[in-house]
């Protein structure tokens, strides 16, 4: 296994991860639309994609960008999703994974890191506590 930057090719792979998250095959416009967001998101200032690649095949993937906050001293890096195939859930493989996406924040002068407990995240408490992050408060709505 390996760790390594996404690229446009991972869109497949990355398509089975959001569908084992949604329990269903994704329609044929939400591809498009999946596509063109990962795109987006591989070309965007400030956005990075991680994902874990075993034989060729991505199994996993976390999301990572920053946000520069008024009150806050530098940029801030958040994580906002981890996803990993139910087979390769461990802590092990989510540290790898959170890992690399701290070496990012650190190469991009990311003073503090958030991760986000996002639906669908795969974020075992041990992965969390080995890299020393604490419990945040946060509230959410969803608009639609």
């Amino acid at each position: 296994m390996r760790v390594r930057a996404g690229e446009p090719r991972d869109a497949t792979d990355l398509r089975r991860l959001l569908e084992g998250i949604v329990g269903r095959r994704l329609e044929p416009e939400l591809v498009g639309e999946l596509n063109a967001q990962l795109l987006r998101f591989l070309g965007g200032e400030g956005t990075t994609l991680v994902v874990l690649e075993d034989d060729g095949r991505v199994v996993g993937a976390v999301t990572l960008w920053l946000r520069r906050g008024l009150y806050d001293d530098g940029p801030v890096a958040v994580v906002d999703r981890l996803v990993l195939e139910p087979g390769y859930q461990s802590p092990e493989n989510a540290l790898r994974l959170l890992e690399q996406a701290f070496g990012v924040a650190r190469t991009v002068g990311a003073l503090d890191v958030e991760v986000l407990d996002a639906e669908g995240s795969y974020l075992p408490e041990a992965a969390l506590e080995a890299l020393g992050l604490e419990p945040a408060r946060l509230w959410r709505r969803r608009m639609l």
